[in-house]
């Protein structure tokens, strides 16, 4: 190859590498996030609870809601009948994951008085939808936090969906205080609710999938696999840990398979320190609740 055809070969190259670099300025028309999809568009969380806020309170401006000490003496009922979804078959890759099963998941806004202005505010839990019609679960604990004793710590409840459509909580159906779940109805009015399937129980190593409301990061999604099965020491209660990450906010989430079946309920987390005083920080272990648990609540 003699001088000349290098110093050619050269420029050629050079032209290639400005062409892929510096591509021609092209004018848009629309918006570039309006042209993405829905889970490509930032969720603003604080725009996010505003809207969650604001909706609920044109919604009690109309309409007689349901205080919250009734729903405290709901979850006294022990079972109620629920036409849940048959188990999915089809594997989910994790962009598909997310896109397809964050529809069934709920942010489950617990209405309360801060003490400070006269509006009404939400402090968010996690939930998900079992039925068509609007049967959905979450933690008992999210509803037993109320306290009658001060009655303005939480007002009443509704859910919110990934659509921004809110629903009024209409009654706990069946809750079990031992397994930390509660059953409940919400009215979806002309909304459509996005159902998630109930799956099997898995044993340690199944890889799972979990789409939750971490102090109010809404909508995060996180993976891992189940990595404990046994008895919570002191107690009857059956748990099982996991290493995919979740946070308060988290509570009442379902932890799903590869195939978006719920195989599990958030429950809450225990820090592991290796000193008595708990100064010296090591692990955190996050427990759910196994599926069967939920089933027991079903007849």
């Amino acid at each position: 190859m003699n001088k000349g055809t290098i110093v050619l070969l050269l420029v050629g190259l050079m032209g290639f590498f400005t062409r892929c670099t510096m591509p021609e300025k092209q004018e848009s028309t629309t918006s570039p996030i309006a042209s993405l999809p829905i889970e490509s568009v930032p969720i603003n969380d604080a725009e996010w609870l505003k809207v969650f806020e604001q909706k609920v309170a044109e919604y009690m401006k109309e309409h007689e809601v349901i205080a919250a000490d009734t729903y405290k003496q709901q979850l006294e009922n022990k079972t109620c009948a629920v036409a849940y979804q048959q188990t999915n078959t089809d594997r989910a890759g994790n962009e598909v994951f997310y896109s397809s099963f964050r529809k069934g998941v709920l942010m489950m806004g617990k209405v309360h008085k801060c003490g400070h202005c006269p509006e009404n505010h939400i402090s968010a839990a996690s939930a998900f939808v079992l039925s068509s019609d609007g049967v959905c679960a979450t933690n008992y604990h999210v509803f037993k936090s109320y306290d009658s004793s001060r009655p303005n710590d939480y007002i009443t409840y509704f859910a919110m969906d990934s659509e921004q459509n809110i629903y009024p909580v209409k009654a706990v159906l069946a809750a079990s205080k031992h397994d930390d779940l509660a059953i409940f109805q919400i009215d979806p009015g002309a909304a459509e609710l996005h159902p998630l399937a109930l799956g099997e129980q898995k044993a340690p190593g199944a890889a799972i999938h979990l789409i939750s409301h971490p102090d109010h990061r809404f909508y995060t999604y996180t993976s891992g696999q189940i990595n404990r099965h046994y008895m919570k020491p002191g107690t009857t209660k059956i748990r099982q840990s996991i290493s995919a990450e979740f946070a308060k906010g988290s509570s009442g989430a379902p932890i799903m398979d590869d195939f978006g079946n719920v195989v599990g309920i958030v429950a809450g987390t225990q820090n592991i320190y290796y000193d008595p005083k708990g100064e010296i920080y090591q692990a955190t272990i996050k427990e759910i609740i196994p599926v069967s648990r939920l089933k027991e609540l079903i007849n």
